[in-house]
């Protein structure tokens, strides 16, 4: 049953009060028409309770934009919107069509910095999954046991002539009265040979959500720098700045720890922002061991980014050595997924507290 605007509401109870459900809540597909995204896909989601969001089905189904109560929680980059044939997937060129937003998915087959295998096979920083174009994409809205849930699906495949062909199927889930984002997603090698699978979603959080009043909540089991000059600031890596000239940006590898239900959780809370608001991430830790925190406090590259991973940053040949490379063999799959939720006031944030520090 959801509740609307502070009372619960039974679908015979709302169903006369408005001629659509989209009223109040609903997904509109809707197609770009202006810019470097122009002719690219969206679908522009609400759910009556606040929250919006657009999933991007041209861009590996990736969330782009997300608001609660007209306050932004992703930063947007100033590369914008971009369609995916603009995508440069050598070296350093995925930065240049990297819009930011609330979840960019980096992999399929490869994220973190350029690399190489003993092949000779070159991989550009975070891989092709968020230029994948998604198939058989639906947009799904309807009473299901009196909870109005709104769901989007589609698939993509990181594909190429004499490689493995990895298949991402993707279900992003919310509801009516909802402040809950679902993705739930399925990886499968449906080829003949054995494949990397390097997965690491990219959650960018800035402005007003992120300022210098905002602290990360984690509960981890260690922490390191994946530079020298961050490993002299890991002591404060829970801590914002406001935005601050010529910073250079700062990037950890934790291990977070789980509570008893196996789920990690990390939030960026901010105080000040509405009489308190946050955004948390839940993610299973048998499927996502690690987690990345990107810091960067520059003036407009103004973003937290909190990145739940399946394995730690290559070298390639590293996470081989290690035994960390995830592989999938010929019709091997896996599952994995994500919940984003939004808190507000400050009972919510001090329970949201308890909740990642205590575990419980």
């Amino acid at each position: 049953m959801p509740d609307l605007f502070g009372k619960p509401m039974k679908p015979e109870a709302l169903s006369p009060r408005v001629g659509r459900m989209d009223q109040v809540a609903g997904a509109r597909p809707f197609v770009f028409d202006d810019g470097p995204a122009r002719g690219m896909r969206g679908i522009d989601v609400w759910t009556g309770s606040g929250l919006t969001f657009t999933v991007l089905p041209d861009r590996g189904l990736d969330i782009g934009e997300a608001r609660f109560a007209g306050r932004a929680l992703a930063w947007q980059s100033a590369v914008g919107n971009a369609r995916p044939e603009r995508f440069e997937p050598a070296g350093f060129g995925w930065l240049k069509t990297f819009h930011g937003g609330l979840v960019t998915t980096c992999g399929l087959r490869h994220f973190g910095a350029p690399d190489a295998d003993e092949s000779g096979e070159a991989w550009g920083l975070h891989g092709r999954a968020s230029s994948l174009a998604a198939e058989d994409v639906a947009v799904e809205r309807g009473w299901e046991r009196g909870e109005y849930v709104i769901r989007i699906r589609g698939r993509m495949a990181e594909a190429e002539v004499f490689k493995p062909t990895l298949v991402l199927e993707r279900t992003i889930t919310t509801a009516m009265g909802s402040r809950e984002i679902r993705i739930a997603d399925r990886i499968s090698n449906v080829s003949h040979r054995a494949s990397t699978a390097m997965l690491l979603y990219h959650i960018n959080l800035g402005w007003p959500l992120l300022s210098e009043k905002s602290r990360l909540l984690v509960n981890i089991a260690s922490i390191k720098g994946v530079t020298e000059h961050a490993q002299r600031s890991a002591g404060l890596h829970t801590e914002m700045l406001p935005p601050t000239p010529d910073f250079f940006e700062m990037t950890y590898m934790m291990e977070p720890k789980a509570g008893r239900d196996g789920l990690c959780r990390a939030a960026l809370a901010n105080p000040d922002l509405d009489g308190g608001t946050a955004l948390s991430i839940e993610w299973p830790k048998k499927a996502l061991p690690y987690a990345m925190e990107w810091k960067m406090m520059g003036q407009g590259e103004y973003v937290l980014g909190i990145e739940p991973a399946n394995c730690p940053f290559p070298p390639r040949a590293k996470l081989r050595e290690n035994r960390k490379m995830p592989m999938l063999a010929p019709g091997q799959s896996i599952k994995v997924g994500l919940v984003l939720r939004v808190h507000r006031g400050a009972d919510e944030l001090k329970a949201l507290k308890r909740l990642i520090e205590g575990g419980k």
